[in-house]
């Protein structure tokens, strides 16, 4: 019996696709950029998938998450996590921000991570934003705030839009993924052109998840 060739595994996903659209949008995808039909077996079944991290459900608590992972091992992230999560997680808003503000004297949280969550808290104090109302639509105010840049904005659509501006150029997985497909060396701002490239073609979120798989498992 002749062994079987990996290859024979590497389907393309997209066949399992079950909402139609989503479906067309993964065919056109790889047609208009064969580059990715080596990976047609990491094409996502889904254009939106659910947060793969404990205790993240709101929008506000996935950006405070994102803040919180952002430039630091997961491992290290997620032991600062258990200390944030009770604090931000309460009912009354007042509460939430006396909290935030009392972690300014906790020195088990990087200082520099102290000043990011009060500044998100004091920001959204200021536009009359509390942790209850928060929307989509108030991501692009909060580019001010350290801590939030374009990559946490479109994590945070990733999960809580099936908006197509969602690239996360800037995300390290993203770069290797990025550097597998294209190879030789990148800049951020190859990374945005061909990020609002996609974006303006309707492909945006599913080379963003393609790209992030490739990174993380190619």
């Amino acid at each position: 019996m002749q062994p079987t060739s990996v290859n024979m595994f590497r389907i393309n996903r997209s066949d399992f696709i079950q909402d139609p659209a989503w479906a067309v949008v993964a065919n056109n995808f790889m047609c208009d950029y064969p580059e990715f039909s080596q990976y047609s077996y990491m094409v996502p079944l889904r254009s939106v998938e659910p947060i793969p991290y404990p205790n993240v459900h709101t929008l506000f608590e996935a950006i405070m998450h994102y803040m919180c992972s952002a430039g630091v091992r997961y491992t290290y992230a997620l032991n600062q996590w258990m200390i944030i999560y009770p604090l931000i997680s309460c009912e009354n808003w007042d509460t939430v921000v006396s909290n935030i503000r009392a972690l300014a004297s906790n020195e088990k949280i990087q200082k520099k991570k102290r000043g990011m969550y009060l500044s998100l808290c004091e920001f959204m104090l200021e536009h009359e934003i509390t942790h209850k109302n928060i929307s989509v639509a108030d991501l692009p105010k909060l580019k001010s705030v350290s801590g939030i840049g374009p990559g946490c904005i479109a994590w945070c659509k990733k999960y809580f839009t099936s908006d197509n501006d969602c690239v996360e150029y800037t995300d390290i997985c993203f770069k290797k993924g990025f550097s597998k497909l294209y190879g030789g060396k990148d800049s951020v701002a190859q990374r945005k052109k061909v990020a609002e490239e996609w974006t303006a073609k309707g492909y945006g979120r599913i080379a963003n998840l393609m790209v992030l798989a490739i990174g993380a498992y190619a």
